[in-house]
């Protein structure tokens, strides 16, 4: 990757705000912290997903992701890592089963939200994104119950 296409991340943590550099950006993970109590090295099949908490009733969600366009062309892109709180057993099997249009209104709402209410260069609304996601997580599904619970929202810049 050449300066010229450097990234910036925008990182929502908790509600505090972290900007980091290009090469922090493009490091690929590592970073210490949210580990489970098991120690030792992450799962195999998947080294990118560490646990965040002990809850049984979280279901961490694959990244969600959504084009930012400034002057008629796409200039970044929006990532977000969430979860759902389920504490239902019969809701959180429903979810599973609805995955794929859960995550399609999620991308959906995502989209609606970078091409209407965010403007490039700007620091994303985390309390409006968590919003959006919960308002299409209900719904998707018919009823309340799955709360969505946001940890990071990063913003990748051309």
């Amino acid at each position: 990757m050449t300066r010229s296409h450097a990234l910036f991340r925008l990182a929502v943590l908790t509600g505090a705000l972290a900007l980091t550099g290009p090469a922090l950006a493009s490091s690929g993970g590592g970073g210490g912290g949210g580990g489970g109590s098991h120690g030792g090295a992450p799962a195999a099949e998947d080294s990118r997903h560490r646990t965040l908490t002990s809850s049984q009733t979280y279901m961490p969600l694959p990244p969600l992701t959504a084009t930012v366009q400034a002057n008629h062309r796409a200039r970044g892109l929006l990532q977000i890592e969430a979860g759902l709180e389920i504490p239902d057993n019969r809701l959180r099997h429903r979810v599973e089963q609805n995955m794929p249009r859960l995550r399609n209104a999620w991308v959906s709402a995502l989209g609606v939200y970078t091409g209407v209410n965010y403007r490039f260069g700007d620091i994303p609304d985390a309390d409006r994104i968590a919003q959006i996601l919960q308002e299409a997580t209900d719904i998707t599904l018919g009823q309340d119950g799955a709360q969505v619970l946001v940890g990071m929202i990063i913003i990748h810049a051309d």
